[in-house]
C-alpha cells in the first residue's frame, strides 16, 4: 500500500513541481496559524513535536483531501493521527516479517489500528472523489489516473486508497519529524543558529513575507536542513528494494536475484568513512567544508531517480517556510526540564521516525538584532 505505480509517480512528480505555486498560499496560511500559536505561548515551554504534527497534518488535509481539519487553532490531535503513528509502527515491523500477515490478517494486532486507519482513508477518499476543488491539489493527479480507467476494478480502488495512505504518511509524518529534529539541533548549536538567523535576516531585509522560489536559494538554510536529515533521516531503516532476477554484485558480495535488500539510512549517514565527525551537527559540510562529505551521492534522504519522493519539494517548502518565519522572530532553547537524551532515547523507528515530546522555549528576538 505504500508504493505508487511508477507511471503515477512520474506524473505526480512532474505535476507537483508545476503546482507548487498554487500550494504556497495554503502553506503560508497554516504557517501563519502556527506562528499565532507560538506567539500566544512564547516564553513558556512549547512541545514542538506536537505543534509541528498539527501543522503538517493540517497542510496535508488541505492539499490531499481539500479539508480544513483546524488542528493548529483547536490544538487538538485528530484521531487519525494516533492511528497513523500506530499503523506506520506496525508497518515498520511487518515489512521485516511479512509472513505474519498470512497468518494474522484478521487478527487483533492488525485489526485494532490498521483496519481503523484503512476505514478512515476509505472515507476521506470517497469524500474527496465527490468534491472536486477549484484549484487542483495533490490528490487530483492520483485521482485523475484512477478516473482515466474505463472500468476501474476493485483492485484499482484498493490501490487508490493505498496511494491515499502514502500521501498522508509522506505529507504529514515525515515533515513534522524533520522540523522537530532540526529545531532540536538549532537549540544545541547556538552559533550555527545565529549564522542561520543572519542569513534569514538578510533575506527579509527587503521583503515582508516568503516566496519559496527565493527561499530555496538560501544556502545555509538548506545546509542546516540537509544536516538534520543526515542525523535523523525520516525513514531511518531505508526502503526495501528487490534485486534483479539475475542477481547483483556489490563489490565482493553476490546477492541472488529476487532478494529483498535494504540500506539503513541512519547507519549509512553516520558512517565516519563517508561523513567525518558523523555525530556532529555541521551544516558547513554542505557549503564551505566539502571535505566532510567523502561521497555526496550517498546522501539521499528523499531517495533518488525515478524512486525519489514525489512530495519532496512540497515538504521542503513547509520546512523552509516554518524555519525561516520562526527564526526571524524568535531565539530558541530547550526548556529547563527537557534534555536531549530524554528526546533521543524515545525516538522510534517504525517505518518512519516518530518523535516524542520536545519542549522548546521561543524568546522574541530584539528588533535591532534583526537588522
Amino acid at each position: 500500500m505504500f508504493v505508487l505505480a511508477q507511471s503515477k509517480v512520474e506524473d505526480a512528480r512532474t505535476k507537483t513541481q508545476i503546482a507548487l505555486r498554487d500550494y504556497e498560499p495554503r502553506v503560508r496560511t497554516y504557517t501563519n496559524q502556527l506562528l499565532t500559536q507560538i506567539d500566544a505561548k512564547k516564553h513558556g515551554a512549547i512541545n514542538v513535536s506536537k505543534e509541528f504534527n498539527l501543522y503538517s497534518f493540517d497542510v496535508m488535509g488541505n492539499l490531499a483531501f481539500g479539508k480544513n481539519f483546524g488542528l493548529i487553532m483547536s490544538q487538538k490531535m485528530h484521531p487519525a493521527m494516533e492511528l497513523l503513528q500506530a499503523t506506520t509502527a506496525l508497518s515498520g515491523m511487518l515489512m521485516h516479517m511479512s509472513w505474519v500477515v498470512l497468518f494474522g490478517r484478521n487478527g487483533p494486532l492488525l485489526t485494532r489500528h490498521l483496519k481503523s486507519f484503512e476505514r478512515w482513508l476509505d472515507e476521506q477518499t470517497k469524500e474527496r472523489m465527490e468534491n472536486e476543488p477549484d484549484i487542483p491539489d495533490v490528490f487530483s493527479w492520483v485521482l485523475g489516473d484512477y478516473r482515466s480507467k474505463v472500468q476501474p476494478t476493485k483492485q484499482d480502488y484498493i490501490d487508490l486508497c493505498g496511494d491515499s495512505m502514502l500521501i498522508v504518511v509522506a505529507g504529514s509524518d515525515t515533515t513534522a519529524t524533520s522540523l522537530t529534529c532540526l529545531f532540536l539541533q538549532l537549540t544545541q548549536n547556538p552559533t550555527k543558529c545565529r549564522n542561520l538567523q543572519e542569513e534569514i535576516d538578510k533575506y527579509f531585509a527587503d521583503r515582508d513575507g516568503t516566496d519559496h522560489a527565493s527561499l530555496a536559494k538560501l544556502p545555509y538554510l538548506q545546509a542546516c536542513i540537509d544536516e538534520s536529515l543526515r542525523l535523523y533521516p525520516p525513514i531511518p531503516s531505508g526502503l526495501q528494494r528487490l534485486t534483479p532476477p539475475g542477481g547483483i554484485r556489490v563489490e565482493n558480495t553476490f546477492i541472488p536475484g529476487d532478494t529483498i535488500v535494504q540500506v539503513p539510512s541512519y547507519t549509512l549517514y553516520r558512517d565516519q568513512r563517508v561523513f567525518p565527525r558523523p555525530d556532529e551537527f555541521v551544516p558547513e559540510r554542505w557549503t564551505s567544508k566539502p571535505e566532510l562529505v567523502k561521497d555526496k551521492a550517498i546522501f539521499a534522504p528523499f531517495s533518488i531517480g525515478r524512486y525519489s519522493c514525489v512530495g519532496k519539494q512540497l515538504g521542503l517548502m513547509e520546512i523552509r517556510t516554518v524555519t525561516a518565519e520562526l527564526l526571524r522572530r524568535y531565539n530558541v532553547s530547550l526548556a529547563p526540564d527537557q534534555s536531549v537524551k530524554a528526546f533521543t532515547d524515545k525516538l522510534v523507528d517504525g517505518f518512519t521516525l516518530t518523535c516524542p515530546k520536545l519542549d522548546i522555549i521561543f524568546t522574541p528576538r530584539d528588533k535591532g538584532s534583526q537588522g
